[in-house]
């Protein structure tokens, strides 16, 4: 698996992986399965991602706990100074405080609040007042922010298709999975249900 699909995977998971969990072969520690079966073929600043998301793993659901554990303590002593402070900290952390900030301390990003304003805009405020005419036809979306809105609602469409498409095909195989093959099934279609929701969160 591509070092940036693991990044980019451990990343969305951790911050967006509970939108799926109810799914079928998508829980928590599905999860955690997917994402661990390519540490070892990982780098250190894959590893210090991946040992992020199984700490938010593990505060949203109790299974992955004793899966992520042994990691935390394993690379405690790593000597990868980045890893092995993470992992104490995340250990460290539900010692330390009570289980409502460890769960304030890793729940998901808040939504990223872009509330830049042009020279032009910020002029025309000072000198025309909030409510001018204006002020209204600076602060509308350029033709090029349109179209990147446009792109964007497009991928979002393309994504919940491919996703639909994926499902389809799961079940028309009726079949069970196992080893290696269903965890690259199912490491597949979550990374495609998770960009579906990155992308419905970021275009809404």
């Amino acid at each position: 698996c591509h070092e940036t699909a693991v990044r980019v995977a451990a990343y969305i998971l951790g911050e967006f992986g509970f939108l799926i969990a109810e799914r079928p072969g998508m829980s928590g520690e599905d999860q955690f399965r997917v994402l661990h079966q390519h540490w070892h073929n990982c780098d250190g600043q894959t590893r210090a991602l991946l040992i992020t998301t199984y700490a938010k793993l593990a505060n949203l659901y109790e299974e992955c706990r004793p899966l992520v554990a042994p990691v935390l303590a394993k690379t405690r002593n790593s000597v990868d100074v980045e890893i092995q402070q993470r992992s104490a900290e995340y250990s460290a952390m539900r010692e330390a405080f009570s289980p409502e900030s460890v769960e304030d301390l890793l729940r998901e990003m808040p939504p990223f609040e872009d509330r830049r304003q042009s020279a032009l805009e910020q002029r025309l405020r000072e000198k025309e007042g909030e409510d001018s005419a204006a002020v209204t036809k600076a602060a509308r979306p350029s033709a090029a922010q349109q179209q990147r809105a446009a792109q964007a609602a497009a991928a979002a469409r393309a994504a919940e298709e491919a996703a639909a498409q994926a499902e389809k095909e799961q079940a028309q195989q009726g079949q069970a999975m196992n080893g290696e093959g269903e965890h690259e099934d199912q490491g597949e279609l979550l990374i495609v249900e998770l960009i579906n929701c990155f992308l419905l969160l970021n275009c809404s």
